[in-house]
């Protein structure tokens, strides 16, 4: 992942309302092998989910990857130079229900289109944004902007050389 993308996983409402029975702020994240690990497998079985109308919007959003494509996964890449989102989406083949589905949005994208697109993806499909902290986020720039403004991603890009030195000294530690 690059410094300047912002990572997100979608996240069923109704899952989560399914095993909490209201929306928490945050929700718990995995770190046993010590990366990241989203574990929204069980609030995307709780939803029963499947991939097929979801799968066509993202298209509309970004092209799909030259990579990865199976029969239980799929891939969005921007191909651009200066522009560097994509997405992801597995699946449970012989159910087509959705396991995991995230991505990760470049904040150095004029006017933020594929962010913005994947905000409007997630409001028509009724899903929550789970930060690499675990803070649950409705989609909504405006109260997005908010976790952003607190990220490594958004650091970085906001001075550069400070964030090297803050990742030196300890006072930022890697997402």
């Amino acid at each position: 992942m690059a410094i300047y993308q912002y990572y997100l996983a979608f996240i069923p409402k109704i899952g989560i309302l399914k095993k909490h029975e209201v929306i928490p702020n945050q929700i718990e994240i995995s770190k046993e092998t010590e990366y990241f690990e989203a574990n929204t497998e069980e609030y995307w079985e709780l939803a029963q989910v499947t991939f097929h109308e979801i799968k066509l919007e993202i298209d509309k959003i970004v092209e799909k990857a030259n990579w990865g494509n199976k029969n239980d996964s799929f891939n969005w890449k921007t191909y651009k130079d200066e522009i560097d989102n994509d997405a992801s989406m597995l699946i449970k083949p012989e159910t087509e229900k959705i396991i995991e589905l995230s991505f990760r949005a470049d904040l150095r994208e004029p006017n933020l289109k594929f962010l913005y697109g994947m905000l409007e993806l997630a409001k028509n499909y009724k899903m929550m944004l789970m930060d690499r902290k675990g803070n649950l986020i409705n989609p909504n720039f405006d109260e997005l902007k908010t976790f952003i403004k607190m990220s490594n991603s958004f650091k970085f890009i906001e001075n550069p050389e400070k964030f090297i030195d803050d990742l030196h000294t300890g006072k930022i530690n890697i997402e």
